[in-house]
């Protein structure tokens, strides 16, 4: 049924799903729309109780694939890019039981903001974050800017966006971008015991708590979204992200 993601039962309540595009994992168009697909699946099977976004045993998302920038040179091809996108993050936003993010490695880019999609985080020692896009001369349209800035602050938010940078895990777990950080030896099982957990409640209750947690913040999401697909069509129009993705791909500064 899928052809860019894997899933599978990891345990009677807890299903996994993975981005299964090597090496980088990275997001194309096909890996959004399957994404999109598999959420309201999963939020309506009862028999699911908790999901695991990523394969312990691999790495999670190194971020959009970037030879696909160019097509939204195109406005109309932008917004359809930024509709599936848009649709894959507001079904996993809208989920109404755990879904836990296994970020082992490379967490960039649409991969992180896939991640703050989630609920929970948990990661290896050695993971790397970043939202990199302002480098590229863009920003994060998939909803990271306002994912990000409820989960660390404004101020924090911001600090990442402008700057591009990359934070280690470390860094990530003091700014409250992910729950737990364990050694990447210890990582599936730690995903497995984490999603244990998870699974040990009633559903009612999980369900009735994610609602409660995430009512207000899933209806700002959608109107933000709004919004942001709009101001995605116009910056693809921009001279500064055709820099950015030119210098990207010769491997030097971009000429702003």
């Amino acid at each position: 049924m899928f052809s860019s993601i894997r899933s599978s039962r990891l345990s009677p309540g807890v299903q996994q799903v993975a981005i299964a595009n090597p090496p980088l994992n990275l997001l194309t168009q096909e890996v959004r729309r399957e994404l999109g697909d598999i959420w309201p699946m999963l939020d309506a099977d009862d028999t699911v109780r908790v999901v695991v976004l990523g394969d312990p045993a691999l790495g999670f998302c190194a971020g959009a694939d970037m030879k696909e920038f160019p097509q939204r040179f195109d406005a109309a091809v932008a917004r359809a890019h930024g509709e599936n996108a848009h649709r894959m993050i507001l079904g996993l936003v809208a989920m109404r039981k755990p879904v836990l993010a296994a970020v082992r490695g490379h967490c960039m880019g649409g991969g992180l903001e896939i991640a703050l999609g989630c609920g929970l985080r948990i990661a290896t020692a050695d993971a790397r974050f970043a939202l990199p896009e302002v480098k590229r001369g863009v920003w994060p349209g998939t909803g990271g800017v306002f994912l990000l800035q409820r989960l660390v602050g404004s101020a924090r938010a911001r600090d990442l966006l402008l700057s591009g940078r990359t934070i280690d895990a470390a860094e990530a777990l003091a700014l409250g971008l992910v729950n737990r950080v364990v050694p990447v030896e210890n990582f599936e099982q730690a995903v497995l015991d984490y999603a244990a957990e998870l699974d040990s409640g009633p559903l009612s209750s999980i369900q009735a708590i994610s609602t409660l947690l995430d009512h207000d913040g899933v209806a700002q999401f959608r109107r933000h979204m709004q919004y942001e697909l709009e101001l995605f069509v116009q910056t693809y129009q921009l001279p500064a992200a055709r820099e950015g993705n030119l210098a990207f791909f010769e491997k030097r500064a971009p000429r702003w």
